[in-house]
C-alpha cells in the first residue's frame, strides 16, 4: 500500500475515533463542554501533523504510557511514580491509583494555559509546599528626596506586604467506557489530556473572576474582592469604579467615558500589559454602542482619522483578544456576568453588582504544587451509576494549586450605580 493511501485510511480512523467519542462524551459532560475539548483536540492532533509535535510537547510513547496508566495494566520504564493507596487517595483507601510524571503534569498545565485567561495571563509560583508567602509592595510610591548642605538625608522604608498562596485540592472525575479504553492509542491520550486540561482551565477562571461568590470555594475572585472607590494605600484593595447614576445594568457601561476613567484608575507603571475583562455578552452590547452623532464607536467613534477608538477581532476569546478599547486588549469570559444574568453565581444585571475588570493579570498569582495524579476507579457510583455494571472505568485528576491577587492595586472591577 502506498504511503499516500496508508495515510488517508490513517486520518480516516482517527475521524472516525473522535466522532465516537465525542458520542461517548456528550451524555457524561454536556455537549458544549465536549465540543470545547474536541476542538482542543482537533488543534493538537493539526499542529502533530504540521510541526511534529502539539502543544503538550509529549512524544507518542509518552501519550501511550499515559494511557496505559490510566488503564493500570501495563507500566512502562518513563519516571512513573507509584504511590500506595493511602498516600493517593486520603479519603478512599480501597482504591488504587499512580502518580503520573511531572511531563504529564506539565502537559495537562499547558493545555489549560492554551484555554484558559487565567492560567495563560497569570504570574506562575511553583510551590514546594502547600503554602507559600509571594511579597507586594504596599506603601507610596517612591521619589526619594534632596540634601541640604551639610544635612543628611531621610531614609525611606520600603514596606511590603504578602499575599498567601494556600494549595487547595482540584479532582476531576468523569466515565469512560471499557471498550474505548481497550483500544487504546494516542487518540486516547489527547482526548483525557485534553479533558484534564479544559477541566482546570475552567475552574481557575471561575475561581480567579468570581471565587467565593459560593460556600466551597476556596479562593477569593477579582469581582468578589474587597473594594474601595479609590486606591487603598495599603495595597489590600482593588479599585472600584461605579458607573454613573442611571447606569444600574451592565449595558449601561459607556464604552469611551467608562473605558478612560477606569484607565485612569491606574498608574503608569501598571498600564503596560493592563486588559479589558468581559463576559462575551456585555461586549457585544458595547459593539453597539453610538457616539453623540449617532455613529456606531465601533470602528471610529466619529474621529476625523481612522485610529479606532474601538476594534472588533472575530474569533477572540479567553486567551486572544475579542477586540480593543482605546489600545488594550478586551478579553472575554464565560464566568463573568452575563447580560440578564438572575444571581449567577452571586451577581445580578441589576444595580450595585460588579461585572467587569480592567487591570494587568501578570500581577494575579498561580502557584503550582506540581505534582498530578491520576485514579482509576472499576467499581463504584460515578453519578449516581454503578460503573461496574455498565462496563465503564472512572477517571479522577486530581492536582494541588492556590491562586492569590498578589497586587490588588493593579485591578479596577466595574461595577453599576446603586441608582
Amino acid at each position: 500500500m502506498d504511503k499516500e493511501k496508508f495515510a488517508e485510511i490513517k486520518a480516516m480512523h482517527v475521524t472516525a475515533f473522535d466522532e465516537v467519542m465525542k458520542e461517548k462524551l456528550i451524555p457524561i459532560i454536556g455537549e458544549q463542554t465536549t465540543f470545547a475539548v474536541k476542538q482542543i483536540v482537533d488543534k493538537m492532533q493539526l499542529q502533530q501533523r504540521e510541526l511534529g509535535r502539539d502543544m503538550t510537547l509529549l512524544s507518542k510513547k509518552q501519550k501511550m504510557d499515559f494511557v496505559d496508566i490510566v488503564k493500570a495494566t501495563v507500566f512502562k520504564d518513563f519516571a512513573i511514580d507509584t504511590k500506595a493507596n493511602e498516600a493517593l487517595i486520603e479519603e478512599q483507601d480501597n482504591r488504587g491509583g499512580y502518580l503520573v510524571s511531572r511531563e504529564i503534569a506539565d502537559a495537562i498545565m499547558r493545555i489549560a494555559a492554551s484555554v484558559g485567561t487565567i492560567m495563560n495571563q497569570a504570574a506562575k509560583w511553583e510551590m514546594t509546599t502547600d503554602e507559600l508567602a509571594v511579597p507586594n509592595y504596599t506603601g507610596s510610591f517612591l521619589t526619594g528626596s534632596y540634601l541640604g548642605v551639610d544635612a543628611p538625608g531621610p531614609v525611606t522604608g520600603v514596606t511590603f506586604g504578602q499575599a498567601n498562596l494556600i494549595a487547595k485540592k482540584w479532582q476531576l472525575a468523569f466515565v469512560v467506557g471499557n471498550d474505548l479504553l481497550a483500544d487504546a492509542s494516542v487518540n486516547v491520550a489527547d482526548w483525557l489530556l485534553a479533558l484534564g486540561g479544559e477541566a482546570l482551565a475552567n475552574m481557575i477562571d471561575y475561581q480567579g473572576f468570581v471565587g467565593g461568590a459560593n460556600s466551597g470555594d476556596p479562593f477569593l475572585g477579582l469581582l468578589n474582592y474587597p473594594s474601595t472607590t479609590t486606591i487603598d494605600p495599603t495595597g489590600q484593595k482593588v479599585s472600584s469604579y461605579v458607573l454613573p447614576t442611571g447606569s444600574t445594568t451592565f449595558a449601561k457601561y459607556a464604552v469611551m467615558d467608562d473605558s478612560s476613567i477606569m484607565i485612569g484608575d491606574l498608574e503608569e507603571s501598571i498600564l503596560d500589559g493592563a486588559a479589558f475583562y468581559f463576559n462575551r455578552t456585555v461586549w457585544a452590547r458595547l459593539r453597539t454602542q453610538k457616539d453623540t452623532a449617532g455613529n456606531y464607536i465601533l470602528p471610529y467613534a466619529g474621529w476625523a482619522k481612522p485610529e479606532p477608538a474601538m476594534e472588533n477581532h472575530p474569533g477572540g476569546g479567553p486567551i486572544k483578544p475579542a477586540g480593543e478599547i482605546l489600545g488594550y486588549p478586551v478579553y472575554t469570559n464565560r464566568w463573568l456576568p452575563a447580560v440578564g444574568a438572575s444571581s449567577v453565581n452571586g451577581f445580578s444585571d441589576g444595580a450595585s453588582n460588579s461585572f467587569c475588570v480592567f487591570g494587568n493579570m501578570r500581577s494575579f498569582a498561580f502557584g503550582d504544587k506540581g505534582e498530578m495524579r491520576v485514579a482509576q476507579f472499576e467499581s463504584g457510583s460515578f453519578g449516581g451509576k454503578e460503573i461496574a455494571l455498565a462496563d465503564q472505568r472512572g477517571l479522577v485528576y486530581k492536582h494541588r494549586h492556590a491562586l492569590a491577587n498578589a497586587l490588588p492595586r493593579a485591578f479596577v472591577v466595574g461595577k453599576t450605580s446603586a441608582s
